[in-house]
């Protein structure tokens, strides 16, 4: 009869311990956690919308988009030189009446998803936010082509998961 090494042991022994603690502590576990609200096939398009949003796009807004539209504002310096407060201050008051990112998507502001995500193509396509007088003191507010892209790709998902929503 053979003697195996203590080590061998060791190793025979770790490999078991691991397998049986593996087996006993997914047991009964489902990839979604159990107290996860069910979604609706509708509420699940919303959701799959905001994942990809908050996994992609969130962050270029964030960096381009949110001095503006969201309560997330960071005041240049020459904010308080009288006559620029007041020009920001109106600025950022329209910028979240019609497109709020304060919260993640469907964002607030006075549009539906849709029309939402149609004033986001438009103004991605044109090239025509952040405004002239915005960008031209922030040039690393302007939208470079690879995020276009990835904004772009965003919505056409987010406009076919509404369109299957809808019937």
């Amino acid at each position: 009869m053979k003697k195996h090494s203590l080590k061998t042991f060791i190793y025979y022994l770790s490999f078991y311990v691991l397998a049986l603690s593996s087996t006993f502590a997914h047991k009964n576990h489902n990839s979604v956690p159990q107290n996860a609200p069910q979604l609706k096939p509708q509420e699940m398009q919303l959701f799959t919308i905001n994942e990809f949003y908050k996994d992609k796009v969130k962050p270029i807004f964030q960096k381009k988009c949110f001095d503006c539209h969201s309560q997330n504002t960071q005041y240049p310096w020459y904010y308080k030189i009288p006559g620029a407060k007041q020009l920001i201050d109106d600025d950022l008051k329209k910028a979240k009446e019609h497109l709020d990112f304060s919260n993640d998507f469907p964002f607030g502001g006075h549009g539906t998803p849709n029309e939402d995500l149609d004033a986001i193509e438009d103004v991605t396509k044109d090239n025509s936010m952040p405004p002239f007088r915005y960008w031209i003191l922030r040039w690393d507010s302007r939208i470079l082509y690879e995020e276009k892209r990835i904004i772009l790709e965003w919505v056409n998902r987010s406009k076919a998961a509404l369109k299957e929503k809808n019937k």
